[in-house]
C-alpha cells in the first residue's frame, strides 16, 4: 500500500501572486497609489514573516501601509486584506500542469491522497476547490504547526491512514517539503518544474520529477515503472 501527500502552492497550483495583488488592492482602499514593482520584494518580505508565523498582519500590514503614507489603519486592515485574497481566488488561482490528471490517476487506483500545505485557512481550501480538488487539506494556521515541523508530517499520516513509510510527499520547496517529509520517515519527492537550486549542504532528494505525472512511474507494481527504469534511477540520490 502506498499513500500520497501534496504541497498546494507551486506543486498543484499556482495562485499568481495573489496575496501580494491583495496588499496592493488593500492599499487602493487607503488612497495609495503604489508602484507594483518597486514595492514587490518589500511586500513579499511582508507576507513571508506572515507565512512564518513571525509578524501578524494585523500588525505588520498597519506598519507598511503607514510607512507609504496611509494614515488611521488600524488591525482591521488585516482583515479587509484577507477579504481581498478570497475574492482573487477565481481570478488568478489554476493548476499546475499534470496537477488534475495525477489526482485522477491516483483515484483510479484507489491511491489515498491528502494536502498538507503551510497557510490560512479558508484561503487555501479556496484555492484547492478552484483547481477542482475535493479531498482532505491539512492547512498549517488550522493544525497550529507548519512544515517542516515533523508533527505537521505526523497528521497528515494520519490523515491517511498509512504508515510513515508508506508515505510519499510530493512538493518543490526542497527545505520545508522534501527535507521535512524525510525527516519525518516519509519519502519525499522534489517536483522541479520551476529550475530551482537545490541548497548547498543539504543531502540530495531521494526522487526528482520534472512533470507531476512522473510520479505514476514510481507506483511499486504500474507497468510504467518497469518500463521506465532506468529513467528513475537518475533521478534518486547516490
Amino acid at each position: 500500500m502506498i499513500a500520497v501527500g501534496f504541497d498546494f502552492d507551486h506543486t498543484l497550483g499556482v495562485d499568481n501572486g495573489l496575496e501580494r495583488k491583495a496588499v496592493l488592492a488593500v492599499a487602493g482602499d487607503c488612497g495609495l497609489e503604489l508602484d507594483a514593482e518597486a514595492v514587490r520584494q518589500s511586500i513579499e518580505t511582508l507576507l513571508q514573516a506572515f507565512r512564518d508565523g513571525l509578524a501578524p498582519l494585523e500588525e505588520s500590514l498597519p506598519r507598511f501601509l503607514s510607512a507609504h503614507g496611509a494614515r488611521g489603519v488600524g488591525a482591521e486592515i488585516a482583515r479587509r486584506w484577507r477579504d481581498h485574497a478570497l475574492a482573487l481566488v477565481d481570478e488568478l488561482v489554476e493548476p499546475v500542469a499534470g496537477a488534475r490528471e495525477l489526482l485522477a490517476a491516483l483515484a483510479e487506483r484507489d491511491i489515498p491522497v491528502a494536502v498538507l500545505t503551510n497557510g490560512w485557512s479558508p484561503l487555501q481550501e479556496r484555492k484547492l476547490a478552484a483547481i477542482g480538488y475535493r479531498g482532505p487539506i491539512l492547512v498549517s494556521a488550522a493544525l497550529g504547526v507548519a512544515k517542516p515541523a515533523r508533527a505537521a508530517f505526523d497528521l497528515l499520516v494520519r490523515e491517511l491512514d498509512a504508515a510513515h513509510e508508506e508515505c510519499w510527499y510530493i512538493g518543490d520547496t526542497p527545505t520545508t517539503d522534501i527535507v521535512g517529509a524525510r525527516d519525518a520517515g516519509l519519502h519525499g519527492v522534489w517536483f522541479d518544474w520551476e529550475g530551482r537550486i537545490w541548497p548547498v549542504g543539504v543531502p540530495a532528494p531521494e526522487t526528482r520529477i520534472q512533470r507531476l505525472v512522473e510520479f505514476l512511474t514510481l507506483i511499486p507494481g504500474s507497468g510504467a515503472a518497469a518500463e521506465n527504469s532506468q529513467e528513475i534511477e537518475w533521478r534518486r540520490s547516490d
